[in-house]
């Protein structure tokens, strides 16, 4: 397959998706290569984001201060639920098809033979996107691991790293100190870095040290609190405002895990303002703010919560927050995890708030069976699940066995989240 002129972007996806033989290919030398090659300009900040959890609210919180502050601001994150754009946002907008198009001739024109995965292609036609564009600030966010992953071909100047837990456990290491050494690649001698989860392992401490980072942590440089019905921002033990800003403009995380989140986008933001002042006013950007996928919760006649959390952290913290919801009736939930996930404990945290399970198959080669799902939900004590099916299929039949006072939950995976986006958005549209 050669790339013609007249190609679409379905055209170009299905190319990139066949220049590599591996999915995975963890390594930084080819992308530099390419990179080199493109001669990208650069912005005046480049801000990393990595980490288990986090990773995605924490750039949106970002791009989304900086924005209202008057910065020209890149928004790299990934994987995308409905359309590819998403991934590479300009000034707050997805990347049209036509901008995405001539990214990925750019990138094959610099590449030559040179064999790149589907993300390592996407990240390049990222930066060359970014770099056309002429911005203030670009926010990369990590796609697996960091040491290797192509966003860290480029140096930052600042690091983020949000919470750590187990995942992808087959390219990253089985415990958390394993995956705490892949995740501080992205830190730089003498660089900034802002550690958002409060429990970092060793293997982060020690590497922040031999660098010699600038370096705050959580809890204990900087936190979100609740004092006296208000919530404040603090560093270095001092109020950004006495006057609490939080409060003034709504910011009222609803969970523990987006209350770090949050200090950790805020204490970026108050590292980086020699560099890239932002006023308090400019949090009101804030108010509001909804990720999609990210314990979303969308209205109507029977509520639809979407979260695409995988590991355990993630589902952990959605069982928190149904927890906190109070529902006369049943909660339905429409699943499905990846083979290299931790697919059981998952099911054991969320099994407390699920009444009824739909299990769905994901047309991708790690998804699990529907017999595989049925056995792990059997291991669970779930022995009655509802016949598997398509996402979509799995979707209508939970919302048509619903009643008022019902909620319908999806969760596990990018893939199935993504899928009954666009059904909702179909759904709305009809």
């Amino acid at each position: 397959m050669h790339p013609q002129d007249d190609w679409e972007l379905s055209d170009w996806l299905e190319f990139i998706e066949s220049v590599h033989p591996r999915t995975i290919d963890l390594s930084l030398d080819r992308v530099r290569r390419v990179l080199h090659c493109l001669v990208p300009t650069y912005p005046k900040v480049i801000i990393t984001v990595g980490g288990t959890n986090g990773k995605g609210t924490t750039t949106a919180m970002l791009d989304a201060v900086y924005r209202s502050a008057g910065y020209r601001v890149g928004a790299y994150t990934s994987p995308h639920l409905v359309d590819y754009g998403e991934r590479v946002k300009v000034a707050g907008e997805p990347s049209s098809a036509e901008q995405l198009c001539q990214a990925f001739q750019a990138v094959n024109t610099a590449r030559g033979m040179i064999p790149l995965t589907y993300f390592e292609f996407g990240t390049l036609a990222a930066f060359e996107l970014f770099s056309r564009a002429r911005l203030d600030i670009w926010i990369l966010e990590v796609g697996m691991g960091g040491r290797l992953d192509a966003v860290n071909a480029v140096d930052c100047d600042l690091a983020v790293i949000a919470s750590i837990d187990l995942d992808h456990q087959a390219w990253l290491g089985n415990s958390r100190e394993a995956i705490g050494r892949e995740k501080a690649g992205i830190l730089r001698y003498r660089g900034r870095a802002i550690v958002s989860d409060p429990d970092p392992p060793r293997s982060i401490v020690n590497r922040l040290a031999a660098l010699q980072c600038d370096c705050q942590f959580a809890e204990q440089d900087f936190a979100v609190k609740e004092t006296q019905g208000k919530t404040f921002f603090s560093s270095g033990g001092k109020n950004w405002n006495r006057e609490s800003f939080l409060e003034r403009c709504e910011v009222k995380p609803n969970s523990l895990t987006q209350s770090r989140n949050l200090a950790g986008a805020l204490a970026a933001i108050r590292s980086l303002e020699d560099r890239l002042p932002v006023g308090p006013e400019h949090v009101d950007a804030l108010r509001g703010l909804k990720v999609r996928g990210r314990q979303e919760r969308i209205d109507g006649k029977i509520p639809i919560w979407l979260d695409v959390g995988h590991n355990v952290e993630a589902v952990t913290a959605l069982a928190g927050a149904l927890r906190s919801e109070s529902v006369p009736g049943k909660t339905r939930a429409v699943f499905a995890m990846l083979k290299d996930k931790e697919i059981g404990a998952a099911i054991e945290a969320m099994r407390p708030v699920i009444d009824y399970w739909y299990p769905a198959v994901l047309e991708d080669d790690r998804a699990l069976t529907y017999e595989e799902l049925r056995s792990v939900l059997s291991n669970s004590g779930i022995t009655d699940p509802a016949e598997g099916g398509k996402p979509s299929a799995c979707f209508e039949a939970a919302l048509a066995d619903s009643r008022p006072g019902d909620r319908l939950v999806v969760f596990g995976s990018f893939y199935l989240v993504g899928d009954i986006l666009l059904s909702v958005s179909e759904r709305e549209g009809a």
